[in-house]
């Protein structure tokens, strides 16, 4: 019989300083950039301003005020100077074992592209109460129930980022595939309503990029709960 195995998160053997306990992650999107951040931290308040963003997407397709654009538009800043920073510290360092630099050193890439689609989503948002394009009650229940499924796989990512647990990791993933399907059929739909004159055709560009946009954002977060599902299922592979 294998002997079990405690599987140790890859970014923590990487970045030891981070203490779970201590840190208020609720309010983590308030860390300002810094150098001084390790691997594990960086990584942690940069999924923090991310799932920050999708929180003020979800409340700003119904109404967008001046401080919640420019709160997101700082925070989508940050976001991409994180990048910088730890794309440049990954790069710059070695890491032993070597599968733990490969399957992180895109993370931060994967992490500044959803917070450009993001901006992308609250650009739709600006448009939409800019110039009071109409949307019926049911597109309006459509996206928020969809941003609601995207915000609770992130912060179950970031549970498992924190603490990785494979049936965690395993639910972000089929979160992930719902998510899709969900998106699908709603374009599907779309287009019956587009034809059946239900949808002012204003909207409909607005509706498709927000549903496009959380497409790819999802295949992102989807990208790095697979990496460490992957990493803990070769941990228990060679137990």
């Amino acid at each position: 019989m294998k002997d079990k195995r405690v599987f140790f998160n890859p970014i923590r053997m990487l970045s030891p300083k981070l203490d779970s306990e201590a840190i208020k992650i609720e309010e983590l999107y308030k860390s300002p950039v810094s150098e001084s951040l390790t691997l594990e931290e960086g990584l942690l308040v940069m999924l923090s301003k991310i799932i920050e963003m999708t929180r003020q997407a979800r409340l700003g397709f119904s109404a967008v005020s001046m401080e919640e654009i420019e709160a997101s538009d700082k925070l989508a800043g940050e976001v991409h100077h994180l990048e910088k920073l730890l794309t440049e510290q990954l790069a710059c360092s070695l890491f032993e074992p070597p599968e733990i630099c490969r399957a992180v050193i895109l993370f931060p890439g994967h992490l500044e592209r959803v917070g450009d689609y993001l901006e992308s989503i609250h650009k739709c948002c600006k448009i939409k109460c800019r110039d009071g394009v109409p949307f019926t009650e049911m597109a309006v229940s459509e996206v928020d129930d969809m941003f609601s499924l995207l915000l609770e796989t992130m912060n179950n990512f970031r549970d498992a980022f924190i603490r990785p647990n494979k049936v965690l990791l395993e639910n972000v993933i089929a979160e992930g595939k719902k998510l899709e399907q969900i998106c699908q059929d709603l374009q599907l739909a779309h287009v019956e309503r587009l034809l059946d004159g239900s949808t002012a055709p204003r909207a409909s560009s607005l509706y498709l990029d927000v549903l496009e946009s959380t497409q790819s954002i999802n295949t992102h977060i989807g990208a790095m709960a697979g990496e460490i599902h992957s990493l803990m299922q070769a941990e228990e592979n060679v137990a």
